[in-house]
Formats: C-alpha cells, structure tokens, sequence
C-alpha cells in the first residue's frame, strides 16, 4: 500500500500504475447514495471481480476520513456500503468542488462522476465505468441545474464508459451541452442509438459509433494523444436480454415525468429530480435496482475490455517509440489484429440507410460484420447517413395515371387525349405535404414497392436510382420494377427520403388508372394497391422502436393487424399517432384496433391520439364504435365511464349553444358532429374534422389549451375539465377554421386537398409546438398548403 499525507493507493492499484498495467476506475457515490444496503455491497463487489476477469485491476475510489482511497480493501468496501457503519455515517456525495472541504475536514464521501474523473486522471488512470451520467436536468432552462458531470467531461481527457444519461433527464439538451463542451460521444455497438439507461435509445443519435473494444482504444489513444487531450464519453446500451424488462421501466420513468407536469412539481428546481427517482421506484416495485446493476455491470465488462487494449497500444508505444505507436493506430486495423473496427460517424452508412454518393473519390471505410472479422469496402469520401426522421408515416406510396379526353369516349377503342402521370397514395402525400414544412429529410415514408430479379452485370442503369432501393441476394440484384423506379424519381424529385421504402419481390408497385371525362367525371378505374398490405406488424413494431420518431402516421390502407401493432407500440412508447381513415370500407380496420386497446384505467391515455376524417368518415366511426361497444358489456361500460368522468354539464352545454349559435355553423348542429366526437373521445385525443368548402373542425382533450388559441373571437371554446383525480388541468377544446380564400375557377383538383392538410397538420403538430408557435399559426400554414393544392394538378401542390 502506499500512503501520503492525502492519498492512500491499495497495493493492487500501487502495483498496477508502477506496472502501467491496464485500470478501470470505478466511482463510490453508488455505494454511499446510489443503491441501498446491501445491494451496494454486492454491486461492488460484483464490479472488482467483473474487471479483474478481463485482466484489469479495478480502482474503485472514495474519501474516507478526508484521506483519498484509489483501490478500497475488502473491509473498506462493506463499512462504506453499511449505513450502520462508523466509516459511512454522514458521508457526502464528492463532486470536483467538494475535494477540498472533504479532505480539509476529514469526512467520509462517495465520489460522483465529476470526482472520480478528477482524481483518476491526476494518477493517470484513463478509463473510467460508470452507470449513467448526470446531465441537463428537465427544466434547467429556468432553474439552470446541469450535472456537474457534463463540465468535467470538458475539461478532464479521459474515457468514461456509461449507459447514456439517466433516463429522467433532458437528453437532447445534455447532448447539445456536452457538444458546447467539446466532448467526443460515441455509442458502442452496431447501432448509433445514444443510449437513455434502461433503453438501448434515446431517439438521440450519437454522433459518433464505435463497433468494438478495439475501435474504442483506438479512438480513446488518438484523442489523448492529441496536442491538448481530450475526453471520450461511450455509451453503451443496455444488454439486449435486458431491453424488455428496461422498456418497462422507461414507461414508469415517462409517467413519472408526466406527473411531475401536472403536479408541477417539474417547476421546483433541486426537487424534481429525487422526486422523479422515488416515484420510478414505487411505480417498478424495485425492478429499477436490479436493471442498474445488470446494465453498470455490462458497463464494466466492456469498458475493462477496453482498458485492455489501451494499455496494449500504450506498451507498444513505450517499446517502439511514438512513431510505431501511431503507425499502429493509422495503418490497416488486419494487419493488427483480426476484428478491429474504425470509428463509423454520422457521415457513413448504417445498415439499410445509405445515400447514393454526391462526390467522386473513395477511402477505405472498415466496418465490423457478424463473425467480427473487418469488411473494407470502398464508400464515397463525402457519403452521409440520413439523420432519424422526426416523423414516421406507414402508409400506400403508388403512381396515379389519370386519363383525360375532349372527346366523347367510345368502348373498345382507343380516344385521342392526354394522360397525366403523377406520385399518389394518401401516406406518400401525407409525407410530401409534411416534409415541405419541415426540415430535411425529417419525414420518413414506410411502404412497399415491387422488384424484378436481373443479373447485375447486365444492371448498368443502377446507378439511376438511390442505391438504399435497391435489394441484394447472392449474386443477383433485385430492383425496383418499373412503376417503383417511376415512384423513386418522384419522390427524390418532392424532396422525400427514399430510405423507408421496402422492395417485395414478385410483387407491383401501387398504381391506380383513372379515367375522366371531359368534364372531369370519373369513367372508370383500376386500383392495384394491395402490396402496402404486404407490410408486417413485426417489421413495423421494429421500424418504430429503432427509430424512436415524435410522431407516427399512418392510414387505413394497412391491415388491422398492422395498425394494431402501430397503436400498441406508440402506445408503449409513448409516441403521438396521426391517423387518416382513407375510406369508408377501411375504417373497419382502424374501428376494431381501438376497441381492443381501450385502457381500463380513466386517467391513460388514449388509444390514437389525433384522426382526421371527413363527415362521412366521421359518421362511419361513430356507428361502428357504438355497434361494436354494445355487443360487449365491459367495452360500453368503460367508454361511458370515460366520457361520464369528463363531466360535460351544464356549462359546457351553454358554451357549447353559443358556439353553435355562430354565424354560418348551423350544420354543425344539424349533422351531430360534437356529439358523435365527444363519443369517440374515450378512444381517440384529438379530431382535426376536413369538411371541405366549411373549412375545419378541432376539437381536444388537451392539458396544453394556450397553444390553440383564444375563444375570445367566438370561433372556439376552452372548457377546463372538473375531475382532478382523473383529468387534472385536463381542457376540451372546440375550434372552427374557415377555408382558405380562393375562387372556384382557380381549383383545378380536390384530389390531394385532404392529405395536403394532413400533412400541414401533422408538420405544425410536431414543429409548431416544439417552437411554441401558436396553434392558430401552423394551423394557417396547413390551409395554405390546402389552397396550394386545390390549384395544381398534383396531389400535393
């Protein structure tokens, strides 16, 4: 053991730094606060032998009666995690601040994050295993509470291995701390997912990926060996076999946060966190404490392997020279060792999402395969990967050929005219109209093209379409069919990602005939849309847990079984869906998909959260939902339960009769339209109603009513819920949106209006709100799009 005036090193950490044997620090605050007795204990313990197993010594590390321990001894370990001990009563967390007054008056403390960082770097330890990291704690924009954690990072070069930020936390704001810090972030894995603690994602990526134990080392050497060093933060997601049990914790920590809204508790700065903490406890019955373990243990196991590879490029430097050090870290990763892997960053493709190349020029790219052996493949210098869409829409993506003529049309001949050939399907519209109001590629459209086998020597023209399209096997190539490169070009040409589009073979890409009269009447038609049917509930429940988007749409052109799948997963996860019912025969579908997810509970929420039907649709909805209801005594029940529970009397009614009193809404009254919404409201939040040349119908339960705008002009009502225990700060909210202003000879064509205003809808859902812009505003943009529309020939204007 060596001992000085403050610092105290075991024998095996002494051993280990005189040796330059590879170190793994380990933090204490875990023992002294994080865990209770005796779990503390045995995660320690669990640790030190985890570490050693991988071949590097473990320096676990904390103040005992003001002297620093790098390397506690058995007996060290059980007082300090025994609450009833002398050593651990009225020990302190020891963040970098604490050090000195810590020390200066002898006290016992657990060393946090931004502690344990401190002291291992001044020995020169450079890797550092952890559970999760502190971060930007929700609300910080008032309160400025961010983790102390994130400013070390900044300023102390070393690696630190975690699980992501700790799920209660504001991830995205923590990650654009972290950048402002200058921090190196890295997911370890094959995914580039940030990790949220107890779920391999965040809906964050990484902006940088690292596959293996030794693309990390050497991305951990480069990076302190630079002229200043830098620090590495790796996150590593939770163990897959652990994912299950972590997404059900993640929904306890999710309703957590929404308690601490509605009980404004978010608001009380220093409080909200250990709030949070102790409700994700109560709610999980303790399955929390035993994720934390696996998922630090995992940490540990991984982070040693590394350490292990560091100190194999460190040895070589010390006998080589520095010289045969770097050429090491810059040659060819095989002729070191047979599974390295490079760094992928954001800029390189991930598996089934490449951009076709923008420049000319190649570089070696090493990506690590299944039998992690290296696969060099020469990729463009400037490739990129798409970033995460922010929302995903599943639904028909087909080409429309719409036949017109002057001339009276004659059977079994063929009439002189013009076709018009344009993109259609109401998801890809939906899509289009969405993307033009957001940002790029921030809309992903999910559907199905058909494919042709051909030989890929005789397949020079592949070049034409993005190579994400198309699909390889063996040594043929399977390409879009004809209408699906037709559809490809089209949906480059609309600004759409092509990523989400999946190739079926032997099937044809939706397309639907039409042919008009002069007048613009349909004579017939033939639809052949049935490959977005070929579309898997598993595949989509996938799709949506790896992507992790804010919102899902979708329309009704998917089987039951599919849009099911989509409502039970957002549901889980707490994503926002969109609905459009697309026609009166294939309501059916989304109508039995609500029932069976009816929640028992009156305060969950809601099966779908927004539809936007037409009266028709509307209509359809309500008689099937009622018919349906009664053939089941539990089903009725619960749904009057829900609407009874709003408590809908007598003011409402009186707000409601004004309303309806308003110049020119009388067929509102006449057509039962908030009656019947109000019917469905047990199983859908919001209705966004396109009644054509009437404009639009809002009408929501809401805890946010500011952002719909006012009721003071009389075209909308805000009516507070009373029922605190089950609808707390709960508003419905009815709003009337008139038309846009355009005259009859500037429409061309109705037939994408709906979906265009879908799409605005769904774009100022999910942009609008973020940006705290008024309802009323994004809702504007939406009808703009509309009118737009009305004046072209294409669906989406």
């Amino acid at each position: 053991m060596f001992q000085g005036d403050r610092l105290i090193l075991s024998e095996e950490v002494h051993d280990a730094l005189s040796t330059s044997k590879p170190i793994v620090a380990l933090e204490s605050a875990i023992i002294t606060h994080g865990m209770p007795h005796p779990t503390n204990y045995s995660t320690a313990n669990s640790l030190e032998k985890i570490i050693r197993s991988k071949g590097s010594i473990p320096a676990t590390i904390a103040l005992i009666n003001g002297k620093v321990h790098v390397g506690l001894t058995e007996s060290e370990l059980i007082q300090l995690s025994d609450p009833q001990s002398k050593i651990s009563q009225g020990a302190v967390k020891v963040s970098r601040r604490d050090l000195g007054p810590v020390i200066s008056l002898e006290k016992t403390g657990g060393t946090t994050v931004a502690g344990t960082m401190y002291v291992a770097e001044s020995l020169g330890i450079k890797v550092f295993v952890t559970g999760g990291i502190g971060g930007v704690h929700r609300g910080a924009e008032s309160t400025m509470d961010i983790s102390a954690d994130l400013l070390e990072l900044g300023r102390t070069p070393m690696a630190v291995f975690c699980a992501g930020a700790k799920s209660i936390l504001d991830i995205p704001r923590t990650l654009e701390v972290l950048e402002t810090q200058g921090v190196c972030v890295a997911s370890y894995g094959d995914k580039q997912d940030f990790p949220a603690f107890y779920t391999p994602s965040s809906g964050c990526q990484s902006p940088w990926r690292v596959g293996d134990a030794d693309a990390a080392a050497r991305l951990i050497y480069t990076q302190l060996s630079l002229p200043i060093k830098l620090a590495t933060l790796l996150g590593v997601p939770i163990p897959s076999e652990h994912a299950e049990a972590g997404a059900e914790v993640q929904k306890s920590v999710e309703q957590a946060v929404r308690e601490s809204v509605e009980l404004g508790i978010d608001k009380r700065g220093k409080e909200v966190t250990p709030w949070l903490l102790k409700r994700v406890g109560e709610l999980t019955g303790g399955k929390a404490l035993g994720l934390n373990v696996n998922l630090i243990e995992n940490n540990a196991r991984i982070g040693a392997e590394v350490a292990v590879k560091l100190s194999e490029m460190y040895k070589l430097e010390a006998e080589n020279g520095k010289g045969d050090a770097l050429r090491y870290l810059y040659s060819p990763p095989n002729s070191h060792s047979p599974h390295k892997a490079t760094i992928a960053s954001t800029q390189l493709s991930q598996a089934q999402n490449t951009s076709s190349p923008t420049t000319t020029g190649t570089q070696e790219t090493i990506i690590p395969t299944q039998s992690s052996k290296s696969t060099v493949i020469p990729t463009p210098t400037s490739e990129f990967t798409l970033p995460r869409p922010t929302v995903l829409v599943f639904g028909s993506a087909a080409i429309d050929l719409t036949s017109t003529s002057p001339h009276t049309l004659e059977p079994r001949t063929t009439t002189p005219g013009t076709v018009f050939v344009s993109p259609g399907g109401v998801g890809r519209n939906i899509a289009e109209a969405a993307q033009n109001l957001l940002p790029d590629h921030a809309v992903q459209l999910i559907s199905a093209f058909g494919t042709n086998p051909s030989d890929i020597a005789s397949s020079h023209h592949h070049d034409q379409i993005p190579s994400n399209t198309l699909i390889t096997s063996g040594e043929n190539v399977e390409e879009p069919d004809s209408f699906g490169k037709l559809l490809m070009l089209e949906l480059a040409a609309a600004g759409l990602r092509t990523d989400g589009l999946v190739g079926k073979s032997g099937k044809s890409t939706a397309v639907c005939s039409l042919t008009l009269e002069k007048n613009g009447d349909l004579v017939a038609g033939v639809a052949d849309m049935g490959i977005v049917e070929t579309l898997s509930p598993d595949s989509i429940e996938e799709i949506i847990r790896e992507r992790l988007p804010r919102m899902v749409v979708f329309d009704c052109n998917l089987t039951e079984n599919v849009i099911r799948a989509i409502l039970k997963t957002c549901g889980e996860l707490s994503i926002p869906t969109f609905c459009d019912p697309t026609s009166l025969p294939k309501i059916p579908r989304l109508s039995s998909s609500l029932l069976s997810l009816l929640p028992s509970s009156l305060s969950d929420p809601r099966p779908l959260t927004n539809i936007s039907p037409n009266i028709l649709e509307l209509d359809h909805l309500y008689n099937l939902i009622g018919t349906l209801s009664e053939r089941s005594d539990e089903l009725e029940s619960r749904s009057w339960e829900y609407i009874n529970s709003l408590n809908l009397g007598y003011d409402w009614r009186g707000k409601l009769e004004s309303f309806l009193n308003g110049e020119g809404r009388e067929w509102i009254r006449e057509k039962g339209i908030v009656p019947k919404m109000i019917r469905l409201l047990p199983f859908i939040s919001s209705f966004w109603l396109k009644v054509s040349s009437k404009g639009l119908i809002h009408l929501e339960l809401t805890s946010s009513p500011s952002s719909t705008g006012s009721e003071g002009k009389g075209d909308g009502i805000i009516y507070k819920i009373d029922n605190a225990k089950y609808h707390p700060e709960k508003h419905l909210v009815l709003k009337h949106y008139p038309p846009p202003d355009i005259d009859q000879d500037e429409i061309v064509s109705t037939t994408g209006a709906g979906d265009t205003l879908v799409g605005g809808l769904v774009a100022g859902l999910v942009d609008g709100q973020s940006t705290s812009t008024p309802q009323d505003v994004w809702v504007g943009e939406a009808l703009q799009g509309v009118k737009r529309s009305l004046k072209s020939r294409r669906a989406v204007g």
